[in-house]
């Protein structure tokens, strides 16, 4: 998810013309579908429009542009209706004609409608009561006056509902958002289906962030898409369309946010959504926001949830009925008041997040996470994962060494290769296989597919968190007491400027251990730690862990600085994207020169030694008592990464690991704070007045590794 400055919502914003595997061409063959496969992948079938030209126009273009109007079970905004969830549809013509029915990729990504200018003020915590069931009112049908045809609707389609400004945008963005990025498949036959969903600009209901109801809005959009579901050509006048173009294979994609919806419409079970990639989307909000039992730093507030929620309302954004914005500040005062009460612990509004723990999962998954990624880290991925494992799905993971990006990035224009196929083209082995049937490599890949952090090569594994592990004892001994007063809170310089191989008042050196052979790291680590405090009267109390890889000599490894590891262009234009179609650049990952890297890092509450990796462990059910030792497992973030022979793997113990920038919050008065509109008691109460005691002798770290 976008990363929040500490007082402010806006996001930080972050050879040869084809790049493929080098193969001859195969004789074109059809798929039997009306598309053309060649060496198993999709190719061109259509040529390019641009939906963003001003100008544009559906006659006589070979990819139609139009909305739907999607109805979904709930009334979220409670006005007696189902809302209705605005829907932007390109198909290649051919489909429309009825020449063949195509396969769906479909996005549902809340922050394309637009973003970033809704900043609602709430009242305090604890005034406001509302009423969340009543979001899940399930009001009669509408009963559709008329209907009509796809290419009659496309004909009257309007370049105004997808590219258009917002008056009170203070970033002047050009929305839809994303129309474009999928045109790589658009032109190879594949239809492209995107949505908002609830709340956003010309959709009814509310953004309802990270909720059921989401979900379920966006879960109804794949039922449209199979015929179970009707649409509407407009909000009013129940003119109703079908989807006939499309074959009834789904597969869904996107980054982030929108790879979380993925990952929730196919834990709804929904018939029709044969395959997912979800590029780093978190599966368990809970574990997005906090770290076993304690918000975890990611931000310095407990709002994050209706921060995201008001920032992609765009329903809201201009010449909103007062009455629906009062509702929805209502809404928004209840999320935040949830997150407040809960301070970090798992309950029942976590639990309504919390994906991972779904039974219902019925589609294959492709699931892409950058190992470097402190945003949505790679937890994320492993619940992820383990989800569609214990629901017998076929589940296949690519890890690259980037953070909070995808392999193929629109914002920047590059592509990175996979063996012998850049992403995008391993993407279309995945969805021509999965919605088409096609036997290709994607067949073959391996359980994951793991970039080295040593030499940037992807290969194939196939051990993940296997139960091999090597167990490290407590190189520090006694009783030693870590301090956080005057401890370093932010994570990009943690180990560059704390972390030296030794212990000082703020952090324990725990374990050290001296690599003599290639050790490859492959799971999250837990690091046992018996303690004690004397300040549990303090409220939320972190304890972290942190592993590093140190060597005397320098050595490349990948540095994602703010998330974002740098790359260098291979090749200007070098990913060919299809005649027509703006081509990347391709690009390699950078590395750079140093003597330590941060492999792996978790915090938990001190208050809470029974919270464990499960999420749903963080309860805090039994108090702890001053003075007491009690036995507390940090797990670390997980990683697949190769620590090379003549390293030193240091494992420390300290109050914060940080998540993310130092919390600047701390740095301002309550009065201040009331004048940016901040709650203070919706600040998180990251106190450095406190202290721990470690019994290094009773301490110990596990790390998963490879058999040898």
């Amino acid at each position: 998810m976008k990363r929040f400055a500490a007082f402010l919502t806006a996001f930080f914003l972050l050879l040869t013309t084809a790049c493929s595997s080098g193969q001859q061409p195969a004789a074109e063959q059809s798929s039997g579908s009306g598309m053309v496969i060649e060496n198993g992948m999709a190719m061109q079938i259509a040529s390019y429009t641009d939906p963003m030209d001003l100008s544009y126009t559906n006659e006589g273009s070979e990819l139609l542009r139009f909305i739907v109007y999607v109805e979904t079970d709930l009334d979220t905004d409670m006005d007696g209706k189902p809302d209705l969830v605005k829907t932007v549809v390109q198909v290649p013509r051919a489909a429309a004609e009825g020449v063949y029915q195509a396969p769906v990729i479909y996005e549902a990504r809340p922050y394309i409608a637009g973003m970033y200018a809704y900043q609602p003020a709430l009242p305090a915590a604890g005034i406001d009561a509302f009423d969340v069931s009543a979001m899940y009112a399930q009001p009669p049908k509408r009963t559709p006056s008329d209907k009509t045809d796809t290419l009659s609707h496309a004909a009257k389609a309007d370049p105004a509902d997808w590219n258009y400004t917002f008056d009170n945008d203070p970033f002047g963005q050009e929305f839809m958002q994303n129309l474009t990025t999928y045109d790589y498949y658009l032109v190879r036959g594949f239809a492209v289906v995107q949505s908002a969903g609830l709340g956003t600009w010309g959709s009814e209901g509310l953004e309802c962030c990270c909720s059921r109801a989401e979900a379920e809005a966006f879960r109804c959009i794949v039922e449209w898409l199979t015929g179970a579901r009707a649409a509407y050509t407009d909000p009013d006048s129940n003119v109703a369309i079908e989807a006939d173009w499309c074959s009834g294979h789904v597969g869904m994609t996107g980054r982030s946010y929108a790879g979380a919806m993925a990952f929730e419409v196919a834990a709804s079970g929904v018939e029709g959504l044969d395959t997912v990639v979800p590029v780093a989307g978190p599966s368990s909000w809970y574990d997005y926001n906090c770290s076993q039992g304690i918000t975890s730093g990611l931000f310095g507030r407990y709002d994050f949830i209706t921060d995201l929620a008001s920032t992609c309302a765009s329903r809201m954004f201009q010449d909103a009925d007062p009455d629906l914005i009062t509702l929805y500040e209502q809404y928004l005062t209840y999320l935040r008041d949830e997150q407040i009460a809960l301070e970090g612990n798992y309950g029942d509004f976590w639990a309504d997040r919390d994906f991972s723990k779904t039974d219902s999962l019925r589609c294959s998954a492709l699931i892409v996470q950058g190992l470097n990624d402190s945003n949505v880290r790679p937890k994320q991925f492993d619940l992820m994962r383990d989800a569609f494992l214990r629901c017998g799905c076929t589940v296949k993971a690519l890890l690259h060494q980037n953070g909070h990006v995808s392999p193929a990035n629109e914002q920047a224009g590059y592509d990175i290769m996979i063996g012998d196929h850049t992403y995008t083209e391993l993407l279309n082995l995945w969805f021509t296989h999965e919605l088409l049937g096609v036997d290709n490599e994607a067949a073959q890949l391996a359980p994951l597919t793991v970039q080295s952090n040593v030499d940037g090569i992807f290969y194939n594994a196939d051990e993940w968190k296997t139960g091999n592990e090597l167990e490290l004892a407590a190189c520090a001994e006694g009783e030693i007491a870590v301090s956080a007063e005057g401890a370093d809170v932010s994570n990009p310089p943690l180990e560059a400027a704390v972390l030296k191989g030794d212990s000082t008042a703020n952090h324990l050196l725990l374990a050290s251990l001296d690599v003599t052979e290639p050790m490859t790291i492959n799971g999250p680590a837990a690091v046992h730690v018996r303690a004690k405090t004397s300040d549990t009267d303090k409220g939320p109390l972190m304890l972290s862990a942190v592993m590093v890889d140190r060597s005397e000599q320098s050595f490349a490894g990948y540095d994602a600085g703010w998330d974002v590891v740098g790359y260098d262009v291979l090749q200007e234009g070098g990913v060919d994207r299809g005649e027509g179609v703006p081509p990347y650049d391709l690009a390699a990952y950078r590395q750079t020169e140093m003597n330590g890297k941060i492999v792996a890092y978790g915090s938990m509450d001190l208050r809470d030694p029974q919270a464990g990796y499960e999420p749903a462990s963080a309860r805090a059910a039994q108090p702890i008592e001053d003075g007491e030792w009690y036995d507390y497992t940090v797990w670390l973030q997980p990683n697949y990464y190769t620590v090379q022979p003549g390293h030193k793997l240091e494992v420390y113990v300290l109050p914060f690991c940080g998540f993310s920038a130092d919390l600047s919050l701390e740095a301002f008065t309550p009065e201040d704070l009331a004048s940016f509109g901040i709650d203070v008691e919706n600040v998180v109460p990251f106190r450095r007045n406190y202290s721990f005691t470690v019994d290094c002798g009773a301490c110990s770290v596990s790390v998963p590794v490879t058999a040898n």
